[in-house]
């Protein structure tokens, strides 16, 4: 026995037409798998088998603060200062509809009450109630998606004027500059500062708003 076999025993000549047992087989002489072609891609691309909807991990978008609340409430109190809805009137009705004015007939079905916190009391004073009592609608310009909302108190008929201002592209500080020019004007209407985001802004009496 040479020296040579002791230390590479796989060095030594086969007898024709015999494979060692620890060289691999050629290629083209492996047993092919049988299992079918789509179990043997889902095991070699295991993320294969899990797909999901990029929309469905997505959280939903927050509304805004000052965002309209439309839901169906009977108004509390003394309706004193009731919407006024197209109805048959075709005039009104096609400013409905150049406005898209929303809910369209349906104004005076969606209350809304919005309680007054804030560390001022004039409001409170002034008027003995700690909030607000609303009917609410949105309006629209011709041409712009922006949603305006407008509000009143349906009892004592405080109107938030801040919507009209800001439809007409008015700075924050004109409805101030109205009060001053109009004497007793700012006596009668209240500045809302604190509490809900929405009730922010100027109020003032009804008959001043139409005007």
């Amino acid at each position: 026995m040479q020296i040579q076999s002791l230390l590479n025993p796989l060095s030594e000549p086969l007898p024709p037409g015999r494979v060692s047992p620890q060289r691999s087989a050629p290629e083209s002489t492996r047993p092919q798998s049988h299992r079918p072609a789509q179990a043997r891609e889902s095991s070699e691309h295991p993320s294969s088998q899990f797909k999901y909807d990029s929309l469905s991990t997505q959280r939903p978008a927050k509304l805004p603060k000052d965002a309209p609340i439309f839901k169906e409430r009977k108004p509390r109190g003394r309706v004193n200062f009731a919407p006024y809805e197209a109805g048959t009137g075709k005039e009104m009705a096609a400013q409905h509809k150049k406005f898209r004015i929303f809910p369209v007939g349906r104004i005076g079905e969606y209350c809304r009450p919005i309680p007054y916190s804030s560390d001022k009391k004039s409001f409170w004073s002034k008027t003995g109630r700690e909030g607000f009592e609303v009917f609410q609608y949105t309006f629209q310009l011709p041409g712009e998606d922006k949603k305006y909302t407008v509000m009143w108190d349906y009892n004592i008929g405080l109107v938030r004027i801040t919507p009209f201002f800001k439809a007409c592209k008015y700075s924050k500080t004109t409805p101030a500059k109205v009060l001053n020019v109009n004497p007793g004007l700012r006596d009668i209407s209240h500045s809302i500062t604190g509490g809900a985001l929405v009730a922010q802004g100027y109020w003032m009496p009804f008959r001043c708003a139409q005007a």
